[in-house]
């Protein structure tokens, strides 16, 4: 099982949470690919914090424009998807450990990170 953490902004998240799927972009595809199902997220949201976490279930290509941004422009932004149970979603935004990379809309997060994000021992 490996960890990762995924990046949106509030907004998608809120459908991504709503709906179990998040999507990412061709240009992380190669990041994508590496996904199995059983492997752990985290949600953040960009300039809000962590907003949850899940297990992922099984990954897909969409042509749907489900996101708001994507309905609003018309354009497939994020057709690699992946649906994701998700397992927790925080009342209040957590902060964001030092360690745990956001620089992409996919990227790989640490055990240890992942169980203080979540509490767990």
């Amino acid at each position: 099982m490996n960890y990762w953490t995924l990046v949106g902004t509030f907004r998608n998240w809120m459908i991504g949470i709503l709906y179990g799927i998040w999507g990412v972009s061709k240009k992380a595809k190669s990041i994508w690919n590496k996904i199995q199902p059983g492997d752990r997220v985290v949600f953040y949201a960009v300039k809000t914090g962590i907003l949850g976490t899940g297990t992922v279930e099984c990954k897909f290509e969409s042509k749907e424009l489900l996101f708001p941004e994507e309905r609003e422009e018309g354009e497939l932004k994020w057709p690699f998807r992946l649906k994701i149970r998700v397992e927790k979603v925080f009342e209040d935004s957590k902060e964001r450990p030092g360690n745990m990379l956001v620089t992409l809309s996919i990227n790989e997060l640490d055990s240890e990170t992942f169980r203080v994000i979540t509490g767990n021992p």
